[in-house]
């Protein structure tokens, strides 16, 4: 035991701090817990057919479900990864916006543009098609979006425009 009362008080202060940093990790151990685990038992179907085939999750979906505020939720899914079936994956990957299809059934972004991907690879390479052909293929599938997003996903999986695409 020690007499000196500065150093009495300096390792008050010090184990203070100390539980106090381990309290905040605990925390946030907790906080990446739940996330976690609400996240993968969304997509516990998914996961058996790849991380590709996930369904509409957003932060806010989270946020609401847990009871946690948004930048939380931001917070715990930034830079962190899991590993889903034997490849290690962002946990921000298996969060996506969705878009609703002509059913009311919502598709996520994620599968749509597995979809632009699949059709663009199956095309002729000799006539490749346009945007707008893209979205009447897509359209023919319940999938309803314009011709600037059709474009916009391509760009985003770095397929190549039309006139690029052409090989003779």
């Amino acid at each position: 035991i020690v007499k000196d009362p500065e150093t009495r008080k300096f390792m008050k202060e010090n184990m203070d701090s100390a539980r106090h940093l381990i309290d905040n990790l605990k925390r946030r151990e907790e906080t990446m817990c739940k996330v976690a685990d609400f996240i993968l038992g969304f997509h516990k179907n998914e996961m058996a057919n790849g991380v590709e085939e996930i369904k509409s999750l957003t932060i806010k979906d989270i946020s609401t479900a847990l009871n946690m505020h948004p930048s939380t939720i931001t917070r715990t899914v930034s830079n962190k990864y899991i590993e889903v079936n034997d490849k290690v994956v962002p946990l921000k990957s298996l969060l996506s916006h969705g878009i609703k299809k002509e059913n009311g059934e919502v598709t996520s972004k994620i599968t749509i543009k597995k979809k632009i991907g699949a059709i663009v690879g199956a095309e002729n390479k000799a006539k490749p098609l346009s945007d707008k052909a893209v979205q009447e293929t897509l359209a023919g599938e319940g999938i309803v979006i314009q011709r600037r997003t059709v474009a916009k996903y391509r760009e985003s999986l770095r397929i190549l425009p039309t006139h690029l695409r052409k090989k003779k």
